[in-house]
């Protein structure tokens, strides 16, 4: 039974009948109710409610009428000129009349939508429905949809949630259309039925092409964890391989991910703390990748799985990882050099026996295997004894290091090495030295760093066979010095413009050069909109650039730019990317990306389009160009030149629809 209250301006009872006039205010457990007159009946506890009436359940329910009789002891309702909203999903229903019991509303001759209720862009007149007051979904009935007000298409029936909670149900469908593949559909199939995991299936048909299902089995098994498992397979038609020269004509695989703080955590006490995280890949060939989605994503060549586990508390750190690599370019995963595990444990810096004079230890094991070539077991150790003081009223600060570092190698497969083993010692001292200045100024602060770092070879002591290119490279520090200086500077707000460091090494007895690159570094932010930055490394003594990274950004009102440029000279990398969006009228805007290989003067990616988005309704048209790596059967690396239209619509909260209009161009790579 519902407690009822009611306030209003004029009030008065005969027998078991309450009238009220005048701003009635009615208050239940349920409902929070305002209109100009009401009739309460006390024993019966039935409610007569006129003009104006507004009626609220829940933080997200509210209705509007002009005449409502209620029974507040059983939720049973008939309504005049209704009028529904969620405020969750902006979504209203509008009707003549309607009822209502504890579950649902029913209406008759109603329209619905989420645009705006006088002229809505879209709406749906039906001829019955009924809106479940739970689960939050509306069933309706000979519904025939209007864009304005011209009439579309019809359906004799249609549901969807009017708002964003999780549940069983089909997800948006992605369609397209391809030169080779021809027709292509995808219709998602999602079952929700806890909050703690749900499952996801994904059958696909390429006309042209083939068929194939994904699935993905997502769950939290506990608060601090998540995790999910995707597994897939795809079936070519025999037709579409043989034209293309596929190695396979099935392509299938499987990932796994799970992210897990406090595994062990409450064994061990509150002050240590531990995770896991679990990112492992399994494929044939990288179209498993490609044909997962209707998208034209890019993936590299080479898939890594993961593994990472560690421990640690206040002075100590234990971590053990893992990687595995297929490399999907080559005709098998025998000569893949994989690394698993690597087992660390890192003593964090303490101090010994006195404060002045501090340690740490790191020490790591690496075994890199694979079953057709060389493989070893690596063992390392680096521990550095440090010892700092400061002088001249602490504006000087220097530090003495004495670094140790073991190494050993044991290595499988010796066709390929002169030795089974290698072994390596050495000890080297830092001698370090810093000052850290500030001053304020009338329009700005300054900070200003400079140090040097002088590293002094001891001894080393090699044994066996060190092969210094495939594992982990080998601590060699040469007799050097490094120069390093940054500065900051700071507006009157104390917001940071200005950031500047510069590092330039110099090597005392290397034969091919004295001075290793200059690293320069600067940050602009110029404006709270803009800001800059520049990473270069030169070398003077050869007049080349080694390296260099670039980052622009600009965020307007109406505008936004991204630009990046990256060039390692190493690597042979040299390519930039492209980020820009703009609005040019409400609710619009156009936008472009390209990633662009500069040397080979190669686009891998890029796109323009162009969006229109209001309240209840979107649409994207985008154009795209994508290149996309397969293999044949001849073990042959190729890419696939994608071009395609992308059309993406959605009605809120009702959905959407993905269109895709393509054709592919194969070459060698």
């Amino acid at each position: 039974m519902q407690n009822v209250e009611i306030l209003t301006k004029n009030m008065r009872q005969e027998n078991d009948t309450v009238y009220a006039e005048g701003d009635v205010l009615v208050y239940s457990e349920r409902y929070l109710i305002t209109a100009d007159r009401a009739i309460y009946n006390t024993i019966s506890k039935d409610l007569e409610l006129f003009g104006n009436i507004n009626i609220l359940r829940g933080s997200d329910e509210m209705s509007r009428s002009n005449y409502v009789f209620l029974n507040l002891e059983n939720d049973l309702g008939d309504f005049s000129q209704f009028f529904f909203f969620n405020q969750n999903s902006n979504l209203w229903v509008r009707c003549d009349n309607a009822s209502m019991n504890f579950a649902y509303y029913m209406t008759k001759k109603a329209i619905t939508s989420s645009c705006d209720v006088e002229e809505p862009d879209w709406k749906i007149g039906f001829s019955s429905g009924e809106l479940n007051r739970e689960n939050k979904f509306l069933h309706i009935y000979n519904a025939l949809f209007y864009i304005k007000d011209v009439p579309v298409f019809y359906m004799p029936y249609f549901a969807f949630p009017t708002d964003k909670t999780r549940r069983t149900g089909l997800l948006r469908p992605e369609t397209g259309y391809t030169k080779d593949e021809g027709l292509l559909y995808m219709q998602p199939i999602y079952f929700a039925p806890y909050d703690s995991w749900d499952l996801e299936f994904d059958p696909q048909m390429r006309m042209e092409r083939g068929n194939g299902l994904y699935s993905t089995f997502r769950f939290a098994d506990s608060a601090y964890s998540n995790g999910y498992v995707t597994a897939g397979f795809f079936n070519e038609k025999r037709s579409y391989a043989d034209k293309e020269d596929l190695k396979n004509k099935r392509h299938y695989g499987y990932d796994l991910f799970y992210d897990r703080s406090n595994v062990l955590s409450d064994i061990f006490g509150k002050d240590v703390e531990d995770g896991l995280r679990v990112d492992f890949k399994y494929l044939n060939d990288v179209d498993y990748l490609n044909l997962k989605t209707t998208n034209s994503e890019t993936f590299d060549k080479l898939a890594t799985s993961r593994l990472n586990y560690f421990l640690r508390d206040e002075d100590n750190y234990i971590g053990v990882y893992g990687k595995y690599f297929i490399d999907t370019s080559a005709d098998n995963n025998d000569y893949t050099l994989q690394e698993l595990p690597t087992i660390q444990y890192h003593k964090f810096l303490d101090k010994l026996l006195i404060n002045n004079l501090q340690y740490l230890v790191d020490v790591q094991y690496h075994n890199y295997y694979r079953k057709t070539g060389l493989e070893a077991q690596q063992f390392e150790m680096r521990a550095p004894f440090t010892f700092y003081w400061s002088m001249f009223d602490d504006t000087l600060r220097a530090s003495l290091s004495e670094n140790i570092y073991m190494m050993r190698v044991n290595y499988n497969g010796l066709d390929s090495v002169p030795q089974d083993y290698g072994q390596y010692l050495r000890n080297y001292h830092i001698l370090s030295a810093y000052t850290d200045l500030a001053k304020a100024y009338e329009m700005f602060y300054h900070k200003i760093y400079f140090g040097a770092e002088y590293i002094i070879p001891s001894f080393d002591n090699q044994k066996g066979y060190l092969d210094r290119d495939e594992f982990v490279p080998i601590n060699t520090e040469e007799k050097q010095i490094t120069m390093n200086f940054k500065q900051y500077f700071y507006d009157t707000q104390g917001e940071k413009r200005i950031i500047h460091s510069l590092r330039q090494p110099y090597y005392f007895e290397n034969d091919r050069y004295k001075y290793a690159p200059i690293e320069n570094k600067i940050e602009l932010a110029l404006t709270s909109r803009v800001s800059l930055s520049n990473e270069i490394q030169y070398s003077y003594e050869f007049g080349k650039l080694v390296k260099s990274l670039t980052y622009a950004s600009y965020k307007g009102d109406n505008q936004q730019m991204y630009f990046s440029h990256t060039y390692n000279k190493d690597e042979d990398n040299n390519y930039f990317a492209l980020n820009f969006e703009s609005n040019i009228f409400d609710h619009s805007s156009i936008f472009a990306e390209i990633q662009y290989d500069i040397d080979d003067s190669f686009a891998k990616s890029w796109n323009i389009g162009f969006m229109q988005s209001k309240r209840c309704w979107d649409y994207r048209i985008i154009y795209r160009e994508d290149t996309t790596p397969k293999l044949t059967s001849s073990g042959k690396a190729s890419s696939i030149d994608k071009k395609g239209i992308y059309l993406l619509f959605n009605l809120y909260p009702l959905g959407g629809v993905r269109y895709k209009y393509s054709v592919e161009n194969s070459r060698d790579l």
